[in-house]
Order: C-alpha cells, then sequence, then structure tokens
C-alpha cells in the first residue's frame, strides 16, 4: 500500500486524538434520500450520490445496491479503514489488503441479523505480532464493528501470506 506524507500525518493525528480522548465526542453522519420510483432511492453523504434499489423480482428497478449490501459494505469497510489507518499509524506496510463479508438475517417478520463473517486476506511483509495487535486494535476502534458486536455474532477469519492468525 503506497501512502503519501499528508496521508500519513493525518492519520497519525487523528490516532492520537482518538487514544487521548478522556470524554465521549460525538460525531454525526447525515445522508439525504429521497424516494424516485419504485423502490429506487437517490441519497448524499456531503457532495457524494448513490442509488439504493431492490432487484426487479423484488419490485425494484435494479438499478443499485439493495440496502442491506450498504450496511455489510459500510460495516466490513469501516473495520478495514482502521486496519489500514492503524497500519499506518504503526508503519506497518501492507502490500495488499482485501475482505468478504457476509451477513446473515433471518428473513422473517421482526427479524434481523444473526451473524457477521468477515474473510481479510492480507499480504505483507510484517510480523504476525504486528498484524495481531492491528486486527485487534481495529476491531476496538471500529463504530460498526462495537455496535453490532452488542447484539450481533461477529466473527473475523485473518489470513496472512496465506496463513490463517488467530487473534
Amino acid at each position: 500500500m503506497r501512502t503519501y506524507p499528508d496521508l500519513v500525518a493525518a492519520v497519525k493525528r487523528e490516532d492520537r486524538e482518538r487514544r487521548d480522548l478522556k470524554e465521549a465526542k460525538v460525531g454525526t453522519h447525515r445522508i439525504d434520500i429521497e424516494l424516485v420510483e419504485q423502490l429506487r432511492f437517490h441519497a448524499s453523504f456531503g457532495g457524494f450520490d448513490f442509488t439504493i434499489d431492490e432487484p426487479s423480482e423484488r419490485g425494484g428497478t435494479n438499478q443499485g445496491l439493495p440496502p442491506l449490501s450498504y450496511f455489510v459494505a459500510g460495516a466490513v469497510s469501516c473495520l478495514l479503514t482502521q486496519y489500514a489507518k492503524l497500519a499506518i499509524a504503526k508503519s506497518v506496510p501492507l502490500a495488499s489488503m482485501k475482505a468478504v463479508a457476509r451477513g446473515h438475517f433471518d428473513r422473517r417478520m421482526g427479524g434481523a441479523f444473526t451473524d457477521m463473517i468477515y474473510d481479510i486476506t492480507i499480504e505483507s511483509p510484517a510480523t504476525e505480532g504486528a498484524i495481531r495487535e492491528i486486527a485487534r486494535e481495529a476491531e476496538s476502534m471500529c463504530y460498526a464493528h462495537n455496535t453490532l458486536e452488542k447484539t450481533v455474532h461477529m466473527q473475523t477469519v485473518l489470513t496472512l501470506n496465506g496463513k490463517r492468525l488467530d487473534f
């Protein structure tokens, strides 16, 4: 993973700030959303726009990802962002990092997610200990993970250079 000096400085500054917080500091994400047609929505966050839709067999127009795909993608990308930030802050090189995320849920009325499984694969010259430390800290720093683990079984399967790591 290529890093840039301003990125390194920004990540290290944020890491220090979060670790130094003694009291709760509330952050907010505002999403504006509007029904376009059928089950297709236009949403925006800051200067970014995106489409949320259902497949045609469920009454949508099939012009965007379904809502739960964004939910699962948001959860795993939040965690991977923490892995990347911690690697940068600790000067741990990552040649590559990718994940496959699965969220299982009960489709009945009143149903909910039952578990989230992340298969995270990292290629790095770093030691197993360094990657384990990042994995543990990333979970504690990820707001999505911290929220979900209170009600959903969370499982991370971590692989480093083709070898599964327990952490």
